[in-house]
C-alpha cells in the first residue's frame, strides 16, 4: 500500500515536485500535468517520480462527457480520450473520471442520472475509449458516486462486464458509497462487498472520512481523516489483502499541512491496527 495525495504541492520543477513528496513520506500521487503539457515536461515528471519511488496513481479528467450541450459534451469526450492516452503513455495506474451527469453540473444529482439510457451511453463511451487507446499499461476507470454510475459495488461490477474491455478497471473510493443510514451503520459490510466483487479490478484508491449529522433528515458529510466514523482500518486491511502495491490517495483538504496531518493519521492507523 502506498499512501499519496490527490493534489500537488506548489513547485517550480518536476524534480522539486517529486522531492517534496518523497521528503514528506508520500509514495504515490496524481500526475501534475495534462495532455497539453510539452512532452519534455511530461517525461521529466515521469523520470522524477521513478527516481523518488513515487507511483503515478492517476491521470484525472473530472468533466462531463454527457453534458446536455453537444459542443460541451464533445469537448469533454476529447479530453477524456487524450487524458487516457496520456495515462497509457506514462504508464499510470489509471485514468479516472466520474461517469458524467445528465445536467450542466458535471458531478451533481439529476433524476436522469439513474436512467438506463445514460447507463448504456456510458457503456458505449468507455468501450469507444478503450478501442481507440488499446491500452497495455493503464486503464480507464470511474470514481464511485452516490448519485450516478457506479452507485454501488454491484453496479460497478455489472458495468465492467457490460463494457467487456481489458482497458477498463476500478478506481475505489468506497466512502462515496456511504449514502444512507443503513450503509453508514454497516460500513464494514459495504467495504467487504466492494472488495469481494471488485478486488481483482482495483487500480487505485482514495481515502477520506465522513460523519453523519444528528437530526431528522439525512446529512452525511465528508470530514478530515480522523474526525469521522468511516471504517478506515477495515478499508486499509482490505486494500492490503489485495497483495499489490495499490496507491491510496488522500484528498479534498485545504493545504499541504492538512494533507501531512492526514497522512500521519493514516500511517498511525496502518501501523497500530492493520500491520499486525
Amino acid at each position: 500500500m502506498r499512501f499519496g495525495l490527490n493534489a500537488s504541492p506548489q513547485h517550480n520543477s518536476p524534480e522539486e515536485w517529486a522531492a517534496i513528496l518523497a521528503k514528506k513520506g508520500y509514495r504515490a500521487a496524481i500526475f501534475p500535468a495534462n495532455y497539453q503539457t510539452p512532452i519534455s515536461v511530461i517525461d521529466a515528471y515521469v523520470k522524477a517520480a521513478k527516481e523518488n519511488d513515487i507511483t503515478i496513481a492517476e491521470v484525472g479528467v473530472w468533466n462531463n462527457p454527457h453534458h446536455p450541450d453537444p459542443k460541451e459534451a464533445a469537448l469533454a469526450r476529447e479530453v477524456c480520450l487524450e487524458q487516457f492516452r496520456l495515462a497509457e503513455y506514462i504508464k499510470a495506474q489509471c485514468c479516472v473520471n466520474v461517469s458524467g451527469a445528465a445536467g450542466e453540473d458535471w458531478a451533481f444529482c439529476y433524476a436522469d442520472n439513474f436512467t438506463q439510457k445514460l447507463y448504456d451511453e456510458n457503456v458505449r463511451f468507455v468501450q469507444d475509449l478503450c478501442d481507440k487507446v488499446r491500452p497495455r499499461y493503464s486503464c480507464y476507470t470511474l470514481e464511485p458516486m452516490p448519485w450516478m454510475l457506479p452507485d454501488s459495488p454491484e453496479q460497478y461490477l455489472q458495468f465492467i462486464k457490460d463494457v467487456n474491455r481489458t482497458g477498463t478497471g476500478v478506481h475505489m473510493d468506497a466512502i462515496n458509497w456511504v449514502k444512507d443510514p443503513c450503509i453508514y451503520t454497516h460500513k464494514e459490510d459495504m467495504i467487504d462487498r466492494a472488495f469481494d466483487l471488485l478486488g481483482d479490478y482495483i487500480k487505485s484508491c482514495h481515502i477520506k472520512d465522513c460523519r453523519m449529522d444528528q437530526g431528522y433528515t439525512v446529512a452525511i458529510r465528508e470530514v478530515p481523516i480522523g474526525e469521522g466514523t468511516f471504517a478506515l482500518a477495515h478499508y486499509m486491511k482490505r486494500i492490503r489483502q489485495l497483495s499489490r502495491d495499490i496507491p491510496v490517495l488522500i484528498e479534498h483538504l485545504k493545504d499541504m499541512d492538512a494533507y501531512d496531518k492526514a497522512l500521519a493519521v493514516c500511517q498511525t492507523i496502518y501501523k497500530e491496527e492493520v500491520e499486525k
